[in-house]
């Protein structure tokens, strides 16, 4: 059964696709942070266009450099495309390119092989979707098995989940059907398949676009939230984040305990062994605190060598108890700055623990938890002083 469908008015369109997904591609790298990710997707689009370009005029130039060509470039571009997808995923190392380079190179060989050994359509048209098929396993897998992927990132892994049981589908058929699977064949099947691939083509590049777009809000979000030495809130983030547990526990009638903990003789560290070995100790201190306390504690920095924690729901007693550890945990801690030195340091703590109601803002909290740190530190620092509430 055939369909009266140009298949090369298809393929043109495919071709204009691809050229407006690269157009639109350049238009957001102008004024955005330059991506590699984005960077090897635009060159995939590139291979893409020159491969159905060199495809759809097969009737014009020769054969054997339109087949060979093409269905070259189509192999490089799917595989720049899915490596500029597992770099967004933050699951491209130097091992999976090397096995992506050389899966790609072997799809190139076989498709060199059948076409001087057994110039067949139908076994072509079955070696590419194979080789598509092996390329795309991996990265369709990461997509939909990543608890971390966005809905945007599994909406295109669902697509691309379409095309490859699409390619599945047209291997068989190029193997059953033979010589009536060819590529400008009005063969129903041949129709549909490339109305799916316009379909998935169109979507796919426009679904790449939001997730590179999704990858620069998320980093952007980052460094608006988190300290980029010590990997916890920073001094907005953190208040921010306090005043909506104080709300909280205001309504819930429940104690919430505030830490003000302060680094002894900090500037003597950074005067005798340097600033490095300084951030060295500040990135210890920040790791040992944040795998002692609770996923839902806020831990911040809020300057220097001051840091904040809100221990959400915790009294006077858990609130100590807590403080204890941690000072514990900073005292035995030691840090190797390099040539044999070791540095030692411990922290003083200001505790407040209240019931909050409608009259508690962070900004007292601070204040009172300052004056116990003080306090901490005239009676000899390495301690805990305790505001009763």
């Amino acid at each position: 059964m055939s369909l009266d469908f140009s298949i090369k008015t298809l393929i043109f369109a495919i071709v204009i696709g691809h050229l407006f997904s690269g157009i639109l591609g350049i238009a957001y790298m102008i004024q955005h942070k330059k991506d590699s990710s984005l960077y090897i997707f635009l060159f995939a689009r590139l291979f893409d266009t020159f491969a159905w370009v060199l495809l759809g005029l097969r009737d014009i130039i020769n054969i054997f450099i339109s087949i060979s060509l093409g269905n070259s470039f189509l192999i490089i571009a799917q595989t720049m495309q899915i490596i500029a997808f597992l770099i967004i995923k933050k699951r491209c190392n130097k091992l999976i390119k090397r096995a992506y380079f050389i899966a790609a190179a072997i799809s190139i060989v076989m498709i060199h092989l059948a076409i001087l050994l057994h110039n067949v359509e139908g076994v072509r048209v079955s070696i590419m979707s194979i080789s598509m098929i092996i390329l795309w396993c991996f990265p369709i897998y990461v997509l939909l098995t990543d608890k971390n992927s966005s809905v945007l990132q599994k909406t295109v892994a669902f697509i691309y989940l379409a095309e490859f049981i699409l390619l599945i589908l047209r291997a068989f058929m190029g193997i059953s059907l033979r010589e009536s699977l060819s590529l400008m064949s009005n063969n129903i099947y041949n129709v549909l398949f490339f109305i799916c691939l316009y379909l998935i083509m169109l979507i796919g590049n426009i679904g790449f676009i939001l997730m590179a777009k999704e990858k620069s809000d998320l980093e952007l979000t980052k460094v608006a939230t988190y300290d980029e030495l010590t990997d916890i809130f920073n001094r907005r983030a953190f208040l921010l984040r306090a005043k909506e547990n104080i709300s909280l526990f205001t309504r819930k009638k429940e104690p919430i305990s505030f830490f003000l903990i302060d680094l002894d003789n900090f500037k003597n560290i950074n005067d005798v062994h340097g600033h490095f070995a300084g951030d060295m100790v500040l990135k210890d201190f920040a790791v040992k605190i944040k795998s002692q306390l609770r996923d839902y504690d806020l831990f911040g920095r809020i300057g220097g060598e001051e840091f904040t924690v809100l221990l959400p729901g915790t009294n006077e007693k858990g609130a100590l108890e807590v403080a204890e550890r941690l000072r514990k945990i900073a005292e035995n801690a030691s840090v190797n700055v390099g040539r044999d030195q070791i540095i030692k340091y411990t922290i003083s703590i200001g505790i407040v623990t209240v019931i909050p109601d409608e009259n508690t803002s962070i900004y007292t909290l601070y204040k009172i938890s300052d004056d116990a740190l003080y306090a901490a530190k005239r009676n000899g620092r390495n301690r805990i002083e305790v505001v009763k509430s």
